[in-house]
């Protein structure tokens, strides 16, 4: 990873001071009773395994609200993204990317997104409309073909998600609806001239017309996006049956699925929970996990402190700050914590969950009042809050795709595109961050013991940001495999740096080096005369080791990596 320049002044100082051992005093404390060092000690216990699919994607198409998603980093006229778009996907080394929806998906037909339909009227790929109020028109330029070819570039899985909406809600037969899902599992993994149950065979040998005669092999098949949305309908067209029904409709399109490909990993939705407990008795293992959904914290129209509004504009730049970066929740140790009834529910069955959707998505919306923070930086800091929870239930959550990958308008995109094409795309912070975990981590989570931790209460609701009385100023997860050792550490202090000891000794090894990797940013989104689009940048540097120690600052407001070789 190369080092990503913001201030040389900035950075020479925090490199000489990380070499020397000594934090800097510029910054008044803002905490009581700090204490010399975070002591890090790093056992040989493993706490869990962690699967690189964590660390997945979501490239959407067309959602809400004037994102665009993929549409956007498409080159007109072609089926082509941008080019310094498709370099930083490249670059992030995406294990596993799900595709194309969201939100559309349950409200289009798949063959729109490829060539030479059968029953086609038009000429070239239709403009799809989804039936919803707030979903745009989508090109389909970018489809299936384009990003299947694009996982195997690059060596990303692929999840795609099919429209189970048509079978649930009856807008087709059932057994018809499953078997038109079926047939997209028949086009991208069936060899051509393969035997495939209700005449299927045409989808293999249309996959080979299109220019790509051997199967995608796509590993993970979605069914259906957030089907709780169509709770409501479904107990309403059939009362007293309701559950029965969802059953019904998951049974046909798993067997119809499986029948054209039975190596597939199938994904559905942890809900109802008595469906999942009995798909899950019925299917066993072809069932890769259940789908979670995991956004906080929204729109932010009111701010609480002890049951009563706080003015918003009151609050200081940094305890907007510790409540932003205060996220999802918090172990009796202060570090982040997961609390979901779908994980509950996973450890009673068994199961593993698919979070298929997550990020630190929120925003202001509290009139013409202007806070003292708005801050995508911040904002990626808590979405590495996040993973780490996330990471500490590696048990459980073996599949994570942050969403979303390309846009040119959500807070929230991995990747910020110029839908003309005159500004070259540039990595947001929440990108940066998937980036960083993506590229440096180990497959086993192992036990830390902390001494000398520093802590803070966040006393503020903000929509779905909870107060809480005790935040490790340092969030610290460690993880490992054959060869290297990874800390990650969140410095979410405001201003103050702080002194990390990492002691490994009871690895039985001694590393002759640690390679140091941080992401700092800055709290104004809009660059400086001509400084660089990004928010967040990332340096490296590499320090001798004479034993099983290493001693350093962390920067404030930062995210620092130690990795070490075994």
């Amino acid at each position: 990873m190369k080092p990503i320049p913001h201030s040389a002044t900035t950075i020479l100082l925090w490199l000489l001071s990380l070499s020397a051992g000594v934090a800097s005093t510029n910054n008044a404390s803002t905490f009581s009773n700090k204490p010399q060092h975070l002591f890090i000690r790093i056992t040989d216990r493993v706490l869990n395994t962690i699967d690189p699919r964590l660390y997945g994607q979501f490239m959407e198409r067309p959602a809400f609200s004037g994102e665009i998603g993929i549409e956007a980093a498409v080159v007109p006229g072609t089926h082509d993204l941008q080019p310094e778009a498709a370099r930083l996907i490249r670059e992030m080394k995406i294990p596993v990317i799900r595709f194309p929806g969201g939100t559309d998906i349950d409200f289009l037909d798949w063959t729109d997104m490829i060539d030479n339909a059968p029953g086609r009227k038009t000429v070239g790929r239709p403009i799809s409309r989804p039936n919803r109020k707030l979903c745009t028109p989508v090109s389909n330029a970018f489809g299936y073909d384009e990003f299947l070819r694009l996982c195997e570039h690059n060596g990303s899985e692929a999840d795609l998600v099919v429209n189970f909406r048509d079978g649930l809600m009856e807008v087709m037969p059932l057994e018809e609806a499953a078997a038109h899902a079926a047939a997209l599992v028949a086009y991208c993994n069936a060899p051509v001239g393969h035997r495939l149950p209700g005449g299927l065979e045409e989808w293999p040998r249309l996959r080979a017309a299109n220019g790509h005669p051997e199967p995608y092999r796509v590993k993970y098949i979605q069914i259906g996006n957030e089907t709780w949305m169509f709770d409501k309908e479904v107990r309403k067209k059939f009362p007293g049956d309701h559950e029965e029904h969802w059953h019904r409709c998951l049974q046909a399109y798993i067997r119809a699925i499986l029948a054209v490909d039975p190596s597939v990993h199938i994904i559905v939705d942890a809900f109802p929970e008595e469906v999942s407990a009995k798909i899950h008795g019925e299917f066993g293992d072809s069932i890769a996990a259940y789908a979670s959904h995991h956004y906080l914290p929204w729109e932010i129209k009111t701010v609480e402190q002890d049951g009563h509004k706080t003015d918003p504009s009151k609050l200081t730049a940094e305890e907007i700050w510790k409540a932003w970066v205060s996220v999802p929740t918090f172990d009796s140790n202060g570090q982040a914590l997961l609390e979901d009834d779908h994980l509950a529910q996973a450890r009673k069955l068994g199961t593993k969950i698919a979070v298929s959707e997550w990020n630190w998505n929120g925003w202001w919306d509290i009139g013409k009042t202007k806070p003292a923070l708005d801050s995508l930086y911040a904002k990626g800091l808590g979405a590495a809050s996040m993973l780490h929870a996330m990471m500490r239930e590696g048990d459980l959550i073996t599949i994570g795709m942050q969403s979303m990958l390309l846009g040119c308008h959500w807070p929230i995109d991995s990747i910020r595109v110029d839908r003309t094409g005159k500004h070259p795309a540039f990595m947001m912070p929440t990108g940066m961050v998937a980036s960083l975990y993506s590229q440096h981590h180990g497959d086993r989570l192992l036990d830390v013991e902390l001494s000398g931790q520093e802590f803070y209460g966040q006393p503020y609701k903000m929509r779905d940001i909870k107060p809480a009385d005790k935040v490790a100023a340092v969030d610290v997860v460690a993880t490992r495999n054959e060869t290297d050792l990874t800390v990650h550490m969140i410095n979410r202090s405001f201003a103050e740096r702080r002194k990390i000891v990492i002691d490994c000794s009871a690895l039985g090894v001694k590393p002759q080096e640690a390679e140091i990797l941080i992401m700092e940013g800055r709290l104004e989104d809009k660059p400086p005369a001509g400084g660089p689009q990004s928010a967040a940048w990332i340096t490296t540097r590499k320090v001798p080791l004479t034993g099983a120690t290493l001693q350093l600052d962390l920067p404030a407001r930062s995210i620092v990596f130690a990795r070490f070789s075994l």
